[in-house]
């Protein structure tokens, strides 16, 4: 088979775009309420999240997820508590990241040298323990998790399916995933009985010709990084990706020496600063959104025996 040849295979036997999309079309996918695009804050600490949500009331800046990428491990029941409650009272999302979260910790030396990719549930006690961790966190209120393995995925989904966790437990699949065309998006939404307000996160780095044609493949929102580390920064892209790949939630991901909570904060502002002078038709979800699972209050859901 020649590549023209592969490309109509890939367009009429599994369904997806078989070139990126050069010419850029403008999504008509939209979140549940309406809108083109929704905030995504890292804060991890109980001390960043009061600083964050003083920072957006200072600036009137929406926050439309919080996503918690130190692992639920390292927080107490009454950390956890006090972060959804937070939450609650700003009608945010709150994701929380069952275990160790994005920390190399495990006993294994493949942790230590970063062999493996940052979440990942080695060996089946670690993702039973992780799963431990999740039930732990929806007692106390939490709705939503950020999930790194598919083994991990596979379970959740399917304790999703057969009613053993609250129906409106949502997922967020983790950019380290690395979910890099359309064919890995629509396996993901295909196999994984992910719902509408599920969300993947592809590669960071994704231009906006392959965005576009993975919004060709579903309607299912993306994560998408502005800014992260200190190596990938596209905060004037913004506006044409909302433009090409709606419904996005943005995030802003800044880490490094000397890098402060308001530091974070104040390159999310500039991506919405950014968007509202460049596409000033795209809107943004406001607090409680349709869609939006905000965390419940500790006690509403016990596990089963």
């Amino acid at each position: 088979m020649n590549i023209d040849a592969i490309r109509e295979y890939i367009e009429t036997r599994l369904g997806t775009p078989g070139r990126d999309l050069y010419d850029l079309p403008a999504s008509g996918a939209r979140f549940s309420d309406g809108a083109h695009y929704r905030t995504e804050l890292l804060p991890t600490t109980v001390a960043e999240y009061e600083t964050v949500f003083s920072l957006c009331e200072k600036f009137n800046f929406i926050p439309n997820k919080i996503t918690d990428t130190r692992g639920a491990m390292f927080d107490s029941d009454a950390e956890i508590i006090r972060k959804c409650r937070m939450c609650r009272d700003k009608g945010a999302e709150l994701v929380m990241s069952p275990g160790s979260g994005e920390h190399s910790r495990d006993i294994s030396h493949q942790m230590a040298v970063r062999a493996m990719a940052e979440g990942k549930s080695r060996g089946m006690d670690m993702l039973v323990m992780n799963l431990a961790d999740m039930m732990r966190c929806l007692e106390l209120g939490c709705r939503g998790f950020l999930i790194y393995d598919e083994g991990m995925m596979l379970a959740v989904s399917g304790l999703r399916k057969d009613g053993l966790i609250p129906p409106e437990t949502s997922f967020k699949i983790s950019a380290n995933v690395s979910v890099a065309n359309p064919l890995g998006f629509k396996f993901w939404t295909e196999k994984a009985g992910l719902h509408p307000n599920d969300s993947l996160n592809p590669i960071r780095d994704m231009t906006l010709p392959m965005l576009a044609a993975m919004r060709a493949v579903t309607d299912l929102p993306m994560d998408v990084h502005a800014y992260w580390g200190t190596t990938l920064a596209r905060t004037l892209d913004v506006p044409e990706i909302v433009r090409v790949a709606a419904p996005i939630y943005f995030k802003v991901s800044i880490f490094g020496a000397g890098v402060t909570p308001e530091d974070k904060f104040m390159q999310a502002l500039r991506v919405v600063e950014t968007i509202e002078r460049y596409f000033p038709e795209a809107k943004q979800s406001e607090k409680n959104a349709k869609g939006a699972v905000v965390p419940a209050p500790p006690g509403a859901w016990k596990m089963k025996a």
